[in-house]
């Protein structure tokens, strides 16, 4: 009950300075009082002036809140108050000081670490070696400082200046922030005292203490704390200082109001995901700053998820269960309702088919592609994190294709490998899958690529297929057609083709015709996938419009990263990743069933998961894998869109997917029902049925089979 009651008294004040009936006193006086001391020990303001006072020299209008310190007793030019600020001028000579509240502060005792904040806007540049214009200060004359925040222009664009700090210096800048400031605009300066090492911090328009700053470097110089001060001199400039707050915590001198305990502004929401899928959840909440979060599962902590959101990947049953996220700060706590995760086994009765990961592994030129090789480990543990069905992998080493077995071995025990891809002489492809590979094929390996608009002369073979189109035939449980995975590594940059985007476009409408003449002549009503590395960040480029033209009928799908929101690929040498080349394009029946997807990144995720390093990505590839989910395209639900009847003939017209096959029934009483047509098998969207009917009233039912 002590912190209820705490949180209690504190919402009771608030009220009472708003204007509320509420007596603050009864309620302490159901003994309240320790519980209230206690959450109000964290923070203690020790000076606040909005500097309201009228206009003229601000040791005269303060009525003794502020005192010169230098010169001392008496005024050069007194800093002065004009419209409920000070002015700071560098044509004068004066120090201020006004004491805080609760001093002197010895460097040994309990209370050593201090913070100030106030609204500074210049009016004119300070001089290119500038000078330090706010500090802290003990009680003497000019002695005992600590904290300096300096103004200059070295190192700023014209007509803009920075802002540095120092502590124990008062003639070296120990750091400067990078930021180049303007002059007429309003800037919250936040600095931070520790005066056991009399390091300083500073920061620039902060949300919260862990946003960027810059911190002295300085021999210890400690100092008794009793005071803080403005200062005039030369090479300052011109400025206005407002809103001035000196405290004990970053929190209460960010802003002008009283801490405030966290709240709940956006509950967790429940939801449902299927094995192997990504469950996300996220809490907004409010109250003083910082907020600080602790998620646990099933009333347990998570190890290191401290953030306000919450990302499982690769779910499993063991998942399921109740979330809860606890918010604190320094004036309390809450927490959120739970939310309930809901984890449906992969099976093809909820609607899950498979998922498709393809990568390309950056295997031209590796000299060790053994299951040894720290690359092919980083390889490895990804695939054994996200457990994709099948996987497309381009850039596997030719001379050491046969390792792949191996990998396979160690990895991805029971899956079953296609390796026979076509080659340049250095790189080919792969497909791996978890359902069985009934057959695999190497198309246009080599092909002529002339009739598709390319050409080029300089080099034997140069206008030719650089690698192939490479398929693997899956039965994947559930389907009633196999599905096709093809894979393709279109042409990169090489010293002996400048023209390779125009080489790229001819391998791709290679491809649109051989889709054209010869998948959809064999396998008119198959699901089938492209995927691969298209080395194009355009899809505007030729060679993708060709790939998404309609002949082909695939579809471009935009899978991104769930932390960063980017659907680039490559490459993981940058921070950011600034290019999309790596592809999954569904054919038109898949692209209507599409579960999810995402690029996949380890140094992403927080905590790394035991079986994963942060740089595997890095390690592994300089390409990141994409991968997506698809739903079963033979679940549908379908219906009876009409049933019309001409004199004996009776006509039925149902949704239907192409190539499934369905059942008509007749009945005459409900119960007792005969096969009126067996293995009717549909050629598109809509099926048409008719028949004679003799008997009157017949029933009719259609069954769509396995």
């Amino acid at each position: 009950m002590r912190w209820i009651t705490a949180r209690l008294d504190y919402k009771a004040s608030r009220q009472r300075k708003t204007g509320c009936c509420i007596d603050v006193k009864k309620i302490l006086s159901i003994g309240a009082v320790t519980a209230l001391a206690t959450v109000w020990a964290h923070s203690t303001i020790l000076l606040n002036d909005s500097f309201s006072y009228t206009n003229g020299p601000l040791v005269t209008v303060s009525g003794g809140k502020w005192i010169h310190h230098s010169p001392s007793g008496s005024a050069t030019g007194e800093v002065a108050v004009a419209s409920e600020q000070i002015i700071l001028n560098r044509s004068n000579a004066e120090d201020v000081s006004a004491l805080l509240a609760g001093q002197p502060y010895s460097s040994a005792g309990t209370t050593n670490i201090f913070y100030a904040s106030f609204t500074v806007r210049f009016t004119t540049l300070p001089s290119a070696g500038g000078n330090y214009f706010a500090h802290f200060k003990d009680a003497g004359a000019s002695s005992g400082f600590g904290a300096r925040v300096w103004a200059f222009t070295s190192a700023a664009a014209p007509g803009m200046f920075r802002l540095g700090i120092s502590s124990t210096s008062s003639t070296i800048i120990s750091a400067t922030n990078p930021t180049d400031l303007a002059l007429n605009t309003d800037y919250q300066v936040v600095t931070r005292l520790v005066n056991s090492n009399s390091i300083a911090t500073l920061w620039i328009n902060p949300a919260s203490e862990s946003d960027p700053s810059i911190s002295s470097a300085e021999a210890p110089a400690t100092v008794t704390v009793a005071t803080y001060a403005f200062r005039e001199d030369s090479g300052i400039g011109v400025m206005s200082i407002d809103d001035l707050r000196v405290g004990t915590t970053f929190a209460e001198v960010l802003t002008n109001t009283s801490p405030s305990p966290p709240t709940i502004l956006t509950q967790l929401q429940s939801q449902t995901v299927t094995e192997g899928g990504t469950a996300m959840f996220s809490v907004v909440a409010d109250g003083t700053a910082p907020l600080s979060y602790q998620w646990k599962f099933g009333g347990t902590n998570l190890t290191s998820e401290t953030n306000s959101s919450l990302t499982l990947f690769s779910v499993t049953t063991n998942h399921a269960g109740d979330y809860i996220a606890y918010v604190t700060n320094s004036v309390g706590w809450t927490n959120s309702q739970p939310a309930t995760l809901t984890v449906n086994p992969r099976s093809s009765s909820n609607g899950f088919a498979f998922s498709l990961l393809t990568y390309n592994v950056r295997g031209n030129g590796a000299t060790n592609w053994s299951t040894n090789s720290p690359q092919v480990q980083a390889i490895g543990r990804q695939m054994q994190y996200l457990t994709p069905d099948i996987i497309t992998f381009n850039e596997i080493p030719w001379d050491f294709r046969y390792e792949m077995t191996n990998f396979i071995t160690a990895f991805l025990p029971g899956y079953h490998l296609a390796i026979s891809s076509g080659t340049d002489g250095f790189i080919c492809s792969a497909i791996a899958s978890r359902y069985s590979i009934t057959r695999s094929n190497k198309w246009l390996d080599g092909a002529d690529l002339k009739p598709f608009g390319y050409t080029n002369t300089s080099t034997a073979n140069a206008d030719n297929f650089t690698r192939d189109l490479f398929e693997a035939q899956i039965d994947v449980p559930g389907f009633n057609r196999p599905l096709h995975i093809f894979t393709t590594h279109l042409k990169a940059t090489g010293t002996n083709y400048s023209d390779s985007a125009a080489k790229r476009a001819a391998e791709a409408a290679a491809i649109t015709n051989f889709f054209a003449t010869n998948l959809f002549v064999l396998y008119p009503y198959d699901p089938y996938t492209l995927s691969g590395d298209m080395n194009e960040s355009d899809t505007n480029a030729l060679a993708i419009q060709r790939l998404l033209s309609a002949p082909t009928g695939l579809r471009l799908t935009n899978p991104t990263n769930p932390f960063t929101g980017s659907f680039n690929t490559y490459s993981t040498a940058t921070a950011n990743p600034g290019e999309r080349i790596d592809y999954i394009l569904p054919g038109n029946l898949l692209f209507t069933n599409i579960a999810g997807g995402q690029v996949f990144r380890t140094d992403k995720l927080n905590p790394v998961p035991p079986n994963l390093n942060s740089n595997d990505d890095k390690v592994a590839s300089d390409h990141l894998p994409v991968m997506m989910v698809f739903n079963n395209p033979y679940l549908t639900p379908f219906q009876i869109v009409s049933i019309n009847v001409s004199n004996q003939l009776v006509t039925l017209n149902w949704e239907a997917i192409s190539n499934r096959q369905y059942r008509v029934d007749v009945s005459s009483n409900l119960v007792d029902w005969v096969s009126l047509a067996d293995s009717q098998t549909a050629t598109g969207t809509n099926f048409v049925f008719s028949t004679n009917v003799t008997d009157s009233p017949q029933f009719f039912r259609v069954l769509r089979l396995p």
